[in-house]
Formats: C-alpha cells, sequence, structure tokens
C-alpha cells in the first residue's frame, strides 16, 4: 500500500506543477471522453487503488477476528463436553 501512497504523492506534485505553470505540457494532455487532463485521471486511479487496498485490509481483518472468536466458542464447547466423558 505504501507503493500506492508515494505514486499519489507524486501524481500530486507533479499536477501541482502543472497548474503553477511549471510543467505546461501536462495541462495540454486530455483523456478523451472525460475532457480532464491526464493527471487528475491518475490521481483519481491512485485513490481508487488505496481504497481498494484498504477495503480489502479491514475485510481480512474482520475475518481474522471472526475466526479467533470461532475458536474460542469451539474451546468453550468442547471444554462442557469434555467433563461430561
Amino acid at each position: 500500500m505504501i507503493w500506492w501512497i508515494f505514486a499519489l504523492v507524486f501524481v500530486t506534485i507533479l499536477s501541482y506543477l502543472s497548474d503553477v505553470g511549471i510543467l505546461p505540457f501536462m495541462q495540454n494532455l486530455k483523456v478523451p471522453f472525460f475532457n480532464a487532463s491526464i493527471l487528475s485521471i491518475l490521481i483519481l486511479l491512485c485513490m481508487l487503488g488505496v481504497l481498494v487496498r484498504l477495503l480489502s485490509m479491514a475485510k481480512k481483518g474482520e475475518k481474522e477476528i471472526l475466526r479467533k472468536r470461532i475458536n474460542e466458542l469451539e474451546k468453550k464447547l468442547k471444554t462442557p463436553q469434555e467433563e461430561e466423558e
């Protein structure tokens, strides 16, 4: 995920330099059908990548919590059964 952040920072810096006028050629590059500069599309793609990564990590964390809870409940269930025998 850190690479997505580095890419986002790099593209954001390029976008700023383009807006200030240091890199004027970047403003002329347009994406057809979107009427947006290529830098805006790259920023959007980087943000989508970060969002998808964060959501997948959160989902994975929830699964791990549920697995731990299931293991705890199975141990509690096994303990009374062992005492009966």
